[in-house]
């Protein structure tokens, strides 16, 4: 049985709690943290990702492939150090935990840093990079086209991502007749490799879809790790379907950027490069069609000059006059090209 509310007895303070502003907040956590005697001279061990430094401080995340801790190393206390940190780096760093009141985001402020050799999570990476390398899976003659003119494209991502909606809009944008099925993955975490292979694997076997593409939205190191998995390269690669990934912001950060038959460097460009643009494929349509017209009027316009300058000729001459074979080669020509026109425009209608 559920234990009864506690009655309020008379005098009995039943004021409401007490409403901060974030500011108020964000201070009271900070002295929390800064009380808290477990917080101060902590050591941890874990791997660099997303390292980027200024004049000011080196700004980087240390994690272990399951969780993340940001960290913020002053640059003069950097310089003193003999040690030279960059990403997929294995160190144990002791130093203070640290509340940002204006940013709201706690932190490791390290004073020492021991570095252990590289990482597990970059050294892994490496080795399936270079094992694929070797096999020939990067090559470019592996590399599939997508056709110009898709009717449906397979997008596998996050149904509540950014990437899909990015992605949608950049397709249709150019061309509103595609029809997009999206096939919703998790993309991070441990159980992202697989969800994103089988998507790739369930795209792949309908006929129905000419081109997929595979991504999420940026992130950091670990969060993008699931695309530098062996079972989604295997699926990209052994994909009888052209595969464009689009993972994060910059080129070649994944492997399953390097299978790929494209790597897009944003979802966005993913959805520009697998259709035309339909307007600007029929303008330039019809202006390759006109400037073959005019060429071929040109062509005619000489040729019956040449034939006028004939018949003067033979008239002042006393000879019969008659149409000579280049007269009707050049009509013929004029014929073909209007013709050409006519069914090229009846064609995109």
């Amino acid at each position: 049985m559920e234990d009864s509310p506690k009655p309020v007895q008379r005098g009995e303070d039943i004021r409401p709690p007490e409403v901060l502003s974030v500011s108020q907040l964000n201070d009271r956590t900070a002295s929390v943290v800064e009380e808290t005697p477990a917080l101060h001279g902590v050591r941890c061990i874990g791997e660099i990702t997303d390292l980027h430094q200024n004049s000011t401080a080196l700004y980087f995340t240390l994690t272990d492939g399951n969780a993340e801790l940001p960290c913020m190393l002053w640059a003069n206390r950097y310089r003193n150090m003999d040690v030279d940190l960059e990403d997929g780096t294995e160190v144990i760093l002791e130093g203070d935990i640290d509340y940002w009141v204006e940013g709201g985001k706690i932190d490791l402020k390290p004073w020492e840093v021991i570095v252990v050799g590289d990482g597990d999570q970059a050294a892994s990476v490496e080795r399936l990079r270079s094992e694929l390398e070797e096999r020939g899976w990067f090559d470019d003659e592996q590399k599939q086209q997508p056709p110009a003119f898709p009717e449906q494209v397979g997008v596998v991502t996050s149904l509540g991502g950014d990437a899909r909606y990015d992605i949608q809009n950049a397709i249709h944008e150019q061309d509103p007749t595609v029809d997009i099925l999206v096939k919703d993955a998790t993309v991070q975490g441990s159980n992202a490799p697989t969800s994103i292979a089988n998507g790739i694997h369930h795209l792949d076997r309908s006929e129905d879809v000419d081109a997929i593409i595979v991504g999420r939205g940026g992130g950091s190191d670990t969060d993008l790790m699931a695309f530098n998995h062996e079972s989604v390269a295997e699926a990209i690669f052994t994909s009888n379907t052209p595969v464009v990934a689009a993972v994060g912001h910059a080129e070649d950060r994944t492997i399953a950027g390097r299978v790929a038959d494209r790597n897009a460097i944003t979802p966005t460009d993913a959805g520009e490069y697998v259709t035309a643009d339909v307007e600007q494929f029929l303008s330039g349509e019809v202006d390759r069609l006109e400037q073959e017209l005019e060429a071929a009027y040109e062509s005619f316009k000489r040729e019956f000059e040449h034939e006028r300058e004939l018949e003067q000729a033979a008239a002042e001459a006393g000879k019969p006059t008659g149409m000579s074979p280049a007269y009707y080669k050049a009509i013929i020509a004029v014929l073909i090209v209007l013709l050409l026109v006519v069914l090229g425009l009846w064609l995109f209608m």
